[in-house]
């Protein structure tokens, strides 16, 4: 049995990937904290082997790695684009909390590790390339981008076994519902009009289901220690074009108030992905297009309401 360790695991993609691993039966290891909201996982904790620990904590990581000795180490943990968090924040898990991930594997040269890289790194633009070079408008791109430079920095010196997915907008089932398409959502289930900024911000959505198939892709296939590769539609969308298509898709409920919210300053216009090197390295295309993403994701917001609305 492959025993695979997921730092957030009980995020919106860790959940669905812990899924996936059980299903495909792999003994999970969720590496969480102690504050962790489990509501995710709820219905499938007992399958889970919980480990608390801290991915700032360098001697706990590293504990943890030995004693575990994970076949497979899927480094999830992140912070937030947004809501905007302190600076440092961004540092200590993103900059730190891979260094340690980084660095307690070099005892498990065999181990496979599948970082998810951020978008954000890049900065703006359309259809990027892996091979761009960074320029993040963000702090929490700086710091995505750091870690993706440490990672290169240990397959060059220390011979690991890491790959980068760098993802772009992943959506679904069990995002939090603070983000814009089940914040869409929730808002037209509830009948109240979504206030938008001016909504031209063009991002690269892609449904979950299709971001797992990429790790358990990137797990198995052979791929060389380095590897960057971009996980997204390979197209941009508006942000008023995804909530207007949401709300057709669900009758026109409530109205978008476009202007009605300032643009953030740090605020990335132009978002989407070259997705050539997934499809020739991973064998990987996107499954799901937005329309049907947004059904399944209507769907599953509807009939998980209640809950859904919670969801940090």
């Amino acid at each position: 049995m492959t025993k695979s360790l997921v730092t957030g695991a009980t995020g919106f993609i860790g959940a669905n990937l812990v899924r996936r691993l059980l299903r495909d039966g792999h003994e999970v290891y969720a590496l969480t904290r102690e504050s962790s909201d489990w509501t995710r996982l709820k219905t499938v904790r007992d399958q889970i082997r919980t480990v608390q620990c801290l991915v700032t904590d360098t001697n706990a990581v590293a504990e943890t790695i030995r004693k575990v000795k994970p076949d497979l180490v899927f480094h999830l943990a992140s912070t937030r684009f947004n809501p905007p968090v302190k600076s440092t924040v961004h540092l200590d898990v993103n900059v730190l909390g891979t260094l340690n991930i980084l660095e307690s594997l070099q005892a498990l040269p065999n181990t496979r590790l599948i970082f998810t890289g951020s978008t954000a790194a890049y900065g703006s633009g359309s259809h990027m390339n892996e091979d761009l070079p960074f320029l993040p408008g963000s702090v929490f791109g700086a710091s995505k981008a750091s870690a993706s430079i440490l990672l290169q920095t240990y397959v060059r010196l220390c011979g690991l076994h890491a790959v980068e997915l760098r993802l772009f907008t992943p959506y679904g089932p069990w995002e939090s519902a603070k983000r814009l398409i089940p914040h869409t959502i929730l808002s037209a289930l509830a009948g109240n009009d979504i206030a938008l900024t001016s909504g031209e911000q063009e991002r690269d959505f892609i449904f979950v289901d299709d971001v797992v198939d990429a790790m358990m892709t990137a797990a198995t296939v052979d791929i060389a220690p380095g590897t960057v590769i971009n996980i997204g539609s390979g197209s941009g969308t508006s942000v008023k074009n995804v909530t207007s298509t949401i709300l057709e898709l669900m009758g026109n409920p409530v109205e978008i108030l476009l202007g009605n919210l300032p643009t953030r300053s740090d605020e990335i216009m132009t978002m989407s992905a070259n997705i050539n090197q997934a499809c020739k390295i991973l064998g990987w295309t996107p499954r799901t297009d937005l329309t049907d993403g947004l059904v399944k994701t209507i769907a599953w917001f509807t009939e998980n309401r209640e809950s859904a609305e919670t969801l940090p």
